[in-house]
């Protein structure tokens, strides 16, 4: 079909769907989908001043002057990604990469939580009294290991492990971890290889590491670990109210969104839609500068459904966009 049928079509009713794409204003480096949009909606407002007709009798509009005041874009954001919710709040973002804390000190309110620095916590580790330090084991024996065999270290918690194997302490030498065995159950254990090429059943294990010391308070009957605290039970057995606390725990990789930290996105946007009735043609909307503003709301918590981001943004004259009959402001192209 040529464009100018194209142009001249009539039958067109329309349902649309397709992907929102953006880049930063300015730039010219690639579109990322934003996700999901169950909304993206143009809306433009305007000032009308008439002229009364006062020629004739019963009045009525001699003249109308109608202009633009303003081009608005309304979307419903279902995908809450980091980039997504740091331009609904205006937000600076940074990253966290996983680690390790060993002595995170705190104060205990029985039937309260320790907010920990970070989170995804996993591995937690309740010290009392004077913060956890670290000693040191040297060719701890283990007798007649034999491969597949899951060894018991007298501490847990065990880090910087060194294995030597042999007949005796004076004959024996470093046994490689890879393909020979790993430490496993946070730290307290150490499993040898079912096919372990360096073993050989029946000599004795040598081991030496490090690990923490203090007075470590058992989970069981005085704590439970959430998403980014522990939770002091208000009848704990090994916790009094007031006691200073020091927390041990691994933490995963993952994003800070600072809310209200930084300017309004300016974003260039394209719409690639597909009509799923009529023509079933595809249409492009390219939005050349928007203004994005920050969400009307942002839900936390619902009683039932899917989560939401609602945003609205300004239309902003581009001005690289010059030329006779070429918009400043959006674009529609159709098939």
């Amino acid at each position: 079909m040529s464009s100018q049928n194209i142009i001249k079509r009539v039958f067109e009713p329309t349902a649309m769907v397709g992907q929102v794409s953006a880049r930063k204003y300015g730039t010219t480096g690639s579109f990322f989908p934003i996700g999901n949009v169950l909304k993206l909606e143009l809306t433009h407002a305007e000032s009308e001043e008439t002229q009364p007709n006062m020629t004739r009798r019963g009045g009525g509009a001699y003249a109308s002057l109608r202009r633009v005041t303003a081009a608005q874009i309304e979307m419903q954001l279902v995908d809450s990604n980091v980039t997504n919710v740091a331009r609904a709040c205006q937000a600076a973002v940074h990253g966290v990469e996983s680690g390790t804390v060993t002595a995170e000190q705190h104060t205990v309110q029985l039937g309260g939580k320790l907010r920990t620095a970070h989170m995804d916590i996993t591995n937690v580790r309740v010290y009392k009294g004077n913060a956890p330090g670290t000693a040191t084991v040297t060719d701890e024996e283990h007798l007649a290991v034999d491969k597949g065999d899951l060894i018991t270290l007298a501490n847990s918690d065990v880090t910087n492990v060194v294995v030597k194997t042999g007949a005796n302490l004076g004959a024996a030498t470093v046994l490689t971890a890879a393909g020979n065995y790993t430490v496993v159950n946070g730290g307290s254990q150490i499993q040898v290889a079912a096919t372990a090429p360096d073993v050989t059943n029946g000599q004795a294990f040598w081991v030496s590491y490090q690990h923490p010391t203090g007075d470590l308070v058992a989970a069981a009957g005085n704590y439970e670990v959430d998403t980014a605290s522990v939770y002091v039970y208000p009848e704990a057995a090994g916790l009094a109210e007031d006691d200073t606390v020091f927390l041990a725990y691994d933490y995963g990789s993952y994003a800070v969104i600072e809310a209200l930290t930084a300017e309004a996105a300016e974003l260039e946007l394209m719409f690639e839609g597909l009509n799923e009735t009529g023509t079933k043609k595809p249409s492009v909307v390219d939005i050349w500068r928007v203004s994005q503003g920050v969400a009307s709301s942002i839900a936390l918590l619902a009683e039932k459904g899917f989560s939401t981001l609602p945003v609205k943004g300004t239309l902003v004259e581009d001005p690289t966009k010059t030329g006779e009959d070429t918009s400043k402001f959006y674009r529609v192209r159709k098939a």
